[in-house]
């Protein structure tokens, strides 16, 4: 393929659409952008061609040239001539669509080449990477298909894969699978980077290949806080701030280097826009990543809302196109007045994350003047395939982690659980006492024919 086979396929393309738009305009607009047509005259007929259908209009030669202009008429009837069918339309738009994607991934590499610094060439492979990414394919299912593709799913013996985060209520609850934007939105100093941390270590222990971006937390306190941590060294933070590690202490840290080698976990201090995020993200090929935090990327915006909101919009689409979970750390604006905690409506500087996150969590104070210091509010404020929840965890500041204090209401939704787990095995067991011996059961082909005269008792 070529030049000459991108331009004929264009040119068929627009002849189809002008001799049978009844048999093939559907597919076509369907499958076909205004950007495979590397031919500015050509894209503008199509351009045309889907005004027309769009609006509903009559769509053959007379009405695109209408709608195109008299000078295209000559170029359409060009276009009308080389195309003795429409038979082979499909394979024409995928020569469009190949060779416009070759076309495009050449000019970035271009761009590459010519980069004037390490920042442009990082934008310009992150363009390269959408090209890759987008196929420009609708896919579409059928019921039947969908239903069967459900019961293959439910007949597969492997576990979902979802990410577990270490604390076990909150496991329970959330199905977090590949591609999902996570938001884990705080007040300042609440902990939200600290539970950030101890989610990413956990991860990267079970196996994982994680990526934080510290947007905010210079090399040495991240330092600290990552060493604090019971999952890693358990260095308590005013040890490490004054530098009074003990032999024990330096033992653990060791212990702890040894048994981290292994792990595929990164920190990354220096990336600041999306186009840096999401090509380091597809170079280090990370499971999941968190981003400490979203209000500190550098996105284009004519104000710190719209700023907010692209990069909000950036993170979950790439969230779904590379199929990465990413955890996007997000402050928070105090509540409104007559209202005591915060809500998923209070992230800071835009609504677009209440939008885009399909889970919520968000990390609060108590409110009861009694509660102990250390305690933590974890609400899941959003689950778009599970409930909400709330419960409260024990913060350690001194080692920079979480752990889970079971509630009353804890309790008694374990207890729940635990009750209606029984119920069903009960019921199944009643069910298997109730039901014949499989001996005296007689069904079907193996039933005897009814008894003779000769054999009724006498």
């Amino acid at each position: 393929m070529g030049v000459k086979s991108w331009t004929d396929a264009q040119s068929s393309v627009i002849g189809a659409l002008a001799l049978w738009p009844e048999e093939w305009a559907g597919e076509i607009f369907q499958k076909a952008r205004p950007a495979m047509f590397g031919n500015p005259s050509l894209r503008h007929i199509f351009e045309a061609a889907r005004d027309l259908w769009i609006s509903g209009k009559p769509l053959d030669a007379v009405t695109i040239c209408a709608r195109a202009g008299d000078e295209y008429k000559e170029l359409i009837a060009q276009c009308m001539t080389i195309t003795p069918t429409g038979v082979h339309t499909p394979a024409y738009i995928d020569i469009m669509r190949s060779e416009a994607r070759l076309s495009a991934l050449k000019q970035e590499a271009m761009a590459i080449e010519e980069a004037a610094s390490e920042k442009d060439a990082l934008a310009a492979f992150e363009r390269m990477s959408g090209i890759l990414q987008d196929t420009g394919t609708v896919k579409i299912v059928s019921i039947a298909d969908l239903i069967s593709g459900y019961i293959d799913r439910m007949n597969d013996t492997n576990p979902p894969n979802y990410l577990k985060l270490g604390l076990e209520r909150l496991d329970r609850t959330l199905c977090i699978s590949p591609g999902t934007f996570v938001v884990i939105g705080a007040e300042s100093s609440t902990g939200k980077t600290a539970l950030a941390l101890q989610f990413a270590v956990y991860l990267a222990k079970t196996g994982k290949r994680v990526g934080f971006f510290s947007l905010e937390t210079p090399e040495e306190p991240l330092q600290d806080r990552v060493m604090a941590q019971y999952q890693m060294a358990g260095i308590p933070m005013p040890v490490s701030k004054r530098k009074k590690l003990s032999d024990e202490d330096l033992k653990k840290v060791m212990l702890a280097g040894i048994a981290c080698n292994e792990l595929k976990g990164d920190f990354i201090l220096t990336a600041s826009t999306l186009e840096d995020i999401r090509a380091i993200t597809m170079q280090r090929r990370y499971d999941a990543i968190f981003i400490d935090y979203v209000q500190l990327v550098d996105t284009p915006g004519k104000d710190r809302t719209e700023s907010v909101c692209n990069t909000s919009i950036g993170l979950h689409r790439m969230a779904q196109q590379l199929g990465v979970t990413v955890f996007g750390l997000s402050q928070v604006t105090k509540p409104e007045k007559g209202r005591k905690t915060i809500s998923k409506y209070d992230l800071r500087e835009s609504t677009q994350l209440t939008n885009d996150g399909e889970v919520i969590l968000l990390l609060s104070m108590p409110t009861e003047k009694d509660a102990p210091e250390n305690q933590r509010i974890l609400t899941v404020d959003k689950n778009k395939d599970g409930p909400k929840i709330k419960t409260k965890l024990s913060f350690d500041p001194e080692h920079m982690s979480f752990t889970q204090s079971l509630t009353m209401d804890d309790i008694r939704a374990d207890g729940r659980a635990v009750k209606q787990r029984a119920q069903i095995e009960q019921k199944k067991r009643q069910k298997e006492e109730a039901a014949p011996p499989p001996e005296a059961t007689v069904t079907g082909p193996q039933a005897l024919p009814p008894p003779t005269q000769d054999e009724l008792p006498l």
